[in-house]
């Protein structure tokens, strides 16, 4: 089986060449899974670790968009979002299985920070 690889400058978000197979996106329609996809973009920028709040929702993730909150509510009942009214905002569903989290990226680039380091010294 072939596998694509790509250069990686940069923030990514990796999506699965599969993910249009999913019962859910086929379920949420064109509209929401277009904020979806927005929305794995935007976490991975932001480094949120798979959370968007309302209002990086409205103001970021949903920007130009109409029906933003219907679509939102589209992704939360089938499953691909999560609703966490303590916070206010959504969560991913799986972003930690796809993605490394904040710290670990973070821990990551602090390691290569001190290879470099201590390759020029």
């Amino acid at each position: 089986m072939t596998v694509n690889r790509t250069r990686r400058n940069g923030s990514y978000a990796p999506l699965s060449a599969h993910y249009y197979k999913d019962d859910a996106i086929a379920v949420v329609g064109e509209k929401a899974e277009l904020l979806y996809v927005r929305g794995l973009a935007f976490c991975a920028d932001v480094l949120s670790d798979g959370f968007i709040s309302d209002v990086q929702l409205t103001r970021f993730v949903g920007a130009g968009l109409s029906g933003v909150t219907s679509r939102a509510s589209s992704l939360d009942r089938s499953g691909l979002w999560i609703r966490d009214d303590d916070l206010g905002g959504y969560w991913v569903r799986g972003w930690e299985k796809w993605n490394y989290s904040r710290a670990e990226i973070q821990e990551r680039l602090q390691k290569d920070s001190e290879r470099k380091r201590g390759e020029h010294a």
